[in-house]
């Protein structure tokens, strides 16, 4: 029901970062890669997308996420934003969404 809001969010993350839709869903570690799809998750349970709907939407792009990935990542990004506020600049910016 919220694919078009998720997709949303993969192209403000694509026109951020410069990634491909390819390399963002591509099955690596590279920090920069996996801070993107961070980002991503907040921005999706910040909108109310439910963790297995977010699986579900992941998988339908090539990303396989297990059962602990999407809070996991949660986490870590949750420490990233409180040492760094200009990523919840960036969090505003990318959670603009075209209606």
């Amino acid at each position: 029901m919220k694919q078009y809001i998720f997709d949303q969010f993969v192209d403000n993350i694509l026109k951020h970062t410069g990634f491909t839709k390819e390399q963002l869903f591509a099955n690596n570690r590279k920090s920069d890669v996996s801070d993107a799809r961070k980002f991503l998750y907040k921005l999706c349970k910040d909108r109310g997308i439910t963790t297995k709907a977010i699986e579900t939407y992941m998988e339908e792009n090539g990303y396989v996420c297990y059962s602990n990935t999407i809070p996991q990542a949660l986490l870590s990004l949750e420490k990233q934003i409180a040492n760094d506020p200009d990523y919840s600049v960036i969090l505003q910016k990318l959670s603009i969404v075209d209606a």
